[in-house]
């Protein structure tokens, strides 16, 4: 029988494992043709600044930290300039960033079940939606988008330039 997944705020000590589920991300878009995430981001050091902001939560599944994801409030600025048109114009949402799934947890629901916890923190903290982008390759997330109810709603650009799909839930 499957243990149930919690969620809770990373600490500095989830590091080695949280860089271990990213090395493993890396493989997995690497094997599936995906370029996300291919180059040194996310780093360490960047994990460690969603730690100091309380931004970081990593879902725990038999006692091991199964998947990470950063929930940050807007506005993001690789949101400003879209390509297409987000659902609500406001600056008032939670973006879900630097989320991956630990390769031993993978096929347990634990993706599914960080989606169902991101919408309900949402709704507790008042937002009134949920966004997030990802690479177009990226299979995976984009079917976790539609499974979800989310809309695509264009495309973003990220820092480095590069194209993402932007996807967006109505939380009312």
């Amino acid at each position: 029988m499957m243990q149930p997944i919690s969620f809770r705020l990373a600490t500095e000590l989830d590091l080695p494992a949280i860089m271990t589920i990213v090395a493993d991300a890396r493989v997995y878009l690497r094997e599936k043709n995906v370029p996300q995430w291919q180059g040194v981001y996310p780093t360490e050091a960047v994990f460690q600044a969603d730690i100091k902001k309380g931004a970081l939560w990593v879902a725990v599944l038999n006692q091991k930290i199964a998947l990470i994801m950063t929930l940050s409030p807007g506005p993001d600025p690789n949101y400003t300039i879209i390509h297409g048109k987000w659902l609500q114009s406001t600056d008032n949402y939670l973006a879900i960033h630097r989320i991956a799934v630990a390769r031993d947890a993978a096929g347990n629901g634990v993706a599914q079940a960080a989606l169902e916890f991101a919408s309900q923190f949402a709704r507790t903290q008042s937002y009134p939606s949920l966004r997030f982008d990802t690479h177009e390759l990226n299979a995976g997330m984009r079917y976790l988008a539609e499974k979800n109810n989310f809309t695509y709603c264009g495309r973003v650009a990220m820092a480095d330039h590069t194209p993402r799909f932007a996807y967006e839930l109505l939380l009312s």
